[in-house]
């Protein structure tokens, strides 16, 4: 079953979404999606997962949404990439996320803060530790 090109714009303008976005999300080439239009049919298969995408940016949402609602922030330190890259090595070789090296340095785990010291410069130390404690 084949559908309309008109009804499968509709969806992408209506969820705002653009055919590129649509294009990278389904890995089906931009000039494929582009040319259904020609046709003015669209596969089956596509619309599919078009309702998909579309489930998966309102999950999306809404988590985002809920977390914004219970002041809960997925990082909420504004270290730089260079700044994670830096602390985590000084933890190589240990199983250690970024996430859980910043959570034992809030607790002040004096583990984790003796090895940070030995491991890194203090400079850099002093502005982690001033990001991580303001954060």
């Amino acid at each position: 079953m084949e559908v309309k090109n008109t009804i499968f714009e509709l969806l992408l303008t209506k969820s705002n979404f653009k055919k590129k976005d649509f294009a990278e999300y389904s890995k089906i080439p931009y000039d494929t999606v582009v040319g259904w239009k020609k046709k003015d049919k669209v596969p089956a298969y596509a619309m599919v997962i078009l309702k998909d995408m579309i489930y998966r940016k309102k999950v999306d949402d809404d988590l985002i949404e809920n977390l914004n609602r219970n002041h809960i922030s997925i990082n909420n330190y504004n270290l730089t990439k260079y700044e994670e890259k830096r602390l985590s090595s000084a933890f190589w070789g240990t199983n250690l996320t970024i996430d859980e090296i910043i959570k034992q340095i809030k607790e002040k785990n004096q583990k984790i803060l003796k090895k940070v010291e030995e491991n890194l410069p203090k400079d850099l130390i002093k502005q982690i530790l001033g990001k991580i404690n303001y954060a």
